[in-house]
């Protein structure tokens, strides 16, 4: 995907449009930011970009041989190192980059490094990343991407050109889901709120399953007062997903709510499709038991993190959704 495809991230594509044009490329770059941005889409672009067969405006053509096959990810100049295991050891670095370095491309103008996530390095292979870092070879280029930047060592971080990535505005993130997923504004504008302003997260909601998964979620929330507690709590443990994932959404769900309950407009509401669902519902609720009910999600996944017994964890949250100023 070159440049002129990915939306949001002006900040980050025109500064490498501009070193593309002043033919003043880092020999190691930085992509910070939050997961899900576009760092390794924007990566893959400059891959494209450095190599393209028919480079115009600073911008690869995403339609020749080389651009497809980086795409692809079958190009043998542009390799992606990623953790093996739960980290990128010294053998990689030394393997698929110190070999490697020093010889001339195979076929492109560039030889490119990913290395996704770079936090995930070794204190050893870190300090061999150190060495190439402190005496680049020429034609080689690196891209550590991360979204914890903090965790490398300072040394790493002080030679990479740093370029950082934010999330996508909502308008901007709707419009592109709009397009090209083929769904309603409603939807677009929901996923791109869900998402937090992340595409690839917006994308992955998008996928059938996690959209059955959130059906499901929601039409238990707005049924807690007409079921026994115990009947949610065991329809919840019966979904057989990831229970982080199913907290998310019934977080939204109160969120919204409490929104609609305090005279918010729609504009701010996250699940814009459920929205004649959302104001039935408001209308047998109270801000403070909808406060209490927040905050009991909340808690409940803090609890997620000390390992509790899940059954258990369901079940006393759904009695206090059910009986929610009881646990005031």
């Amino acid at each position: 995907m070159p440049f002129h495809n990915i939306r949001g991230q002006q900040h980050a594509l025109e500064y490498l449009r501009r070193s593309l044009q002043n033919q003043r490329i880092a020999h190691a770059f930085l992509f910070t930011g939050p997961e899900g941005v576009g760092k390794r889409t924007t990566a893959l672009a400059l891959a494209q970009a450095l190599n393209c067969q028919e480079t115009e405006n600073q911008d690869a053509c995403g339609l020749c041989n080389t651009c497809r096959r980086i795409e692809k990810g079958v190009h043998p100049d542009v390799h992606e190192i990623v953790p093996d295991g739960q980290s990128i050891k010294i053998e990689q670095i030394r393997d698929s980059i110190h070999r490697e370095a020093m010889l001339k491309p195979l076929e492109g103008k560039n030889k490119i490094y990913l290395l996704d996530p770079a936090d995930a390095l070794t204190l050893e292979a870190a300090n061999s990343l150190l060495k190439l870092l402190e005496e680049p070879p020429a034609k080689v280029v690196l891209i550590l991407i991360t979204t914890q930047p903090f965790a490398l060592l300072t040394t790493i971080r002080s030679r990479c050109q740093e370029i950082r990535f934010q999330a996508v505005a909502r308008q901007v993130l709707a419009q592109w889901l709009e397009a090209r997923l083929s769904c309603t504004q409603a939807q677009a504008v929901t996923l791109a709120m869900l998402s937090g302003g992340r595409p690839a997260e917006a994308l992955r909601l998008a996928d059938e399953e996690q959209k059955a998964l959130r059906a499901q979620v929601l039409q238990i929330a707005q049924k807690t007062k007409e079921l026994e507690w115990e009947v949610c709590a065991q329809q919840v443990g019966e979904l057989r997903a990831e229970l982080p994932e199913i907290l998310m959404f019934l977080l939204t769900w109160y969120r919204d709510l409490l929104v609609l309950v305090q005279g918010g407009e729609k504009a701010l509401i996250i699940n814009q499709d459920y929205w004649e669902a959302l104001q039935q519902a408001a209308v047998r609720e109270t801000a403070e038991g909808l406060q209490e009910k927040y905050r009991s999600v909340l808690q409940a996944v803090e609890q997620l993190k000390r390992n509790i017994n899940v059954q258990l964890l369901l079940e006393n949250l759904f009695s206090r959704l059910a009986n929610p100023l009881q646990a005031i």
